[in-house]
């Protein structure tokens, strides 16, 4: 009996990480498209999708956890990085929506379907931070957090929510 219990677990999680994958790889696509069906990079991708899921626009700061995408972030070589949203992107690149060249390029025929919040969210982050390089957003992004560029190796690894308790 327990081992069905465990293997119905194993599935619900595994079914729950593809969702959430999924979700993200919607925003991964609308945030492209927004932002005219190219972006700079990844580490740009990376910056906003970070904002997406831990900036507050009204209050304008960073919070700890805002929205429901579920990628945990940490500080990595150049400031804020998500293995969850890289697995995100990698999925779209394998499957030939995405275009890892630069710009990073989608395919312009891919629909996205998004909640009417979330949607609100991405359009505000794409209004305030859009027209920052990668470069920009890993500097904004960590003076966000209160780090700065230069001090980044000694959060190395430090996930988003130790950092803002």
């Amino acid at each position: 009996m327990a081992d069905i219990t465990y293997l119905n677990n194993v599935k619900y999680y595994f079914n729950w990480g593809k969702l959430m994958r999924d979700k993200s790889k919607n925003v991964i696509l609308y945030l492209v498209k927004k932002l005219g069906g190219q972006i700079e990079g990844r580490k740009k991708l990376m910056k906003l999708m970070f904002l997406i899921e831990h900036f507050d626009l009204e209050s304008k700061r960073i919070v700890r956890k805002k929205h429901t995408l579920g990628n945990r972030f940490f500080i990595y070589y150049y400031g804020v990085f998500s293995f969850d949203v890289m697995n995100s992107y990698d999925e779209l690149f394998r499957e030939k929506i995405i275009m890892d060249t630069y710009p990073l390029t989608i395919e312009q025929k891919v629909e996205t379907r998004l909640e009417g919040e979330l949607k609100r969210v991405i359009d505000g982050i794409v209004k305030e931070f859009g027209k920052y390089s990668g470069y920009n957003l890993e500097v904004e992004t960590l003076g966000m957090l209160g780090i700065e560029p230069s001090g980044k190796d000694q959060y190395f690894g430090k996930a988003i929510d130790e950092i803002r308790r």
